[in-house]
């Protein structure tokens, strides 16, 4: 066995058992690195994407790798998976953030965070705006919450049953009851 190839033992993780380690992988590539050994480097972060395609170490360590080598294609594509898993992963931190707070009732840092997390992931507008919903009305603003809660409501009308049982929302319920039987006579 040369310098360039390791060997992988088993390890088990909850679901199956894996035959290969994508964190040893990562450390084989940053070994490379050290030595300025860019290809074998990029090999050992495919290695490790292919075992765990959001590994955001393994995607950084890539763009360094291809940056080095001089291919400033290949940097940028591994920069930007990165970016993207980084996204994702926020997201769904800051979404269980701005849940907390609200259930701490700590609505201006709920609606902080909310604000924030709707414009870096649409995919979360419409529970950020019921959320948001929520935290304006309980502050006082009810129509701030009305404002809110129609947004999240246009973008996920079921949220429109979830508002109806929400007795936070109960100031809206009138406009809401009313909002249901304009659609049910059209």
């Amino acid at each position: 066995m040369d310098e360039h190839h390791h060997v992988q033992t088993s390890t088990k993780n909850r679901h199956h058992t894996w035959t290969a380690n994508p964190s040893e992988q990562w450390a084989f590539a940053l070994d490379h690195m050290d030595v300025e050994e860019w290809d074998l480097a990029i090999t050992h972060c495919q290695r490790a994407l292919d075992i765990w395609p959001t590994y955001y170490d393994a995607l950084l360590l890539m763009s360094g790798a291809c940056e080095a080598k001089g291919d400033l294609d290949g940097a940028l594509k591994a920069a930007h998976d990165a970016s993207e898993v980084a996204v994702g992963e926020l997201s769904q931190a800051w979404n269980n953030m701005a849940a907390l707070h609200l259930l701490r009732e700590e609505y201006d840092e709920a609606i902080t965070i909310d604000r924030i997390l709707s414009v870096i992931d649409q995919s979360r507008i419409a529970m950020c705006s019921y959320r948001m919903g929520i935290a304006y009305t309980r502050l006082g603003d009810r129509e701030s919450g009305e404002r809110w809660l129609r947004e999240a409501i246009e973008h996920r009308p079921d949220l429109h049953e979830r508002a109806m049982g929400e007795s936070l929302l109960e100031v809206h319920h009138t406009w809401l009851k009313a909002e249901q039987a304009k659609q049910k006579s059209t």
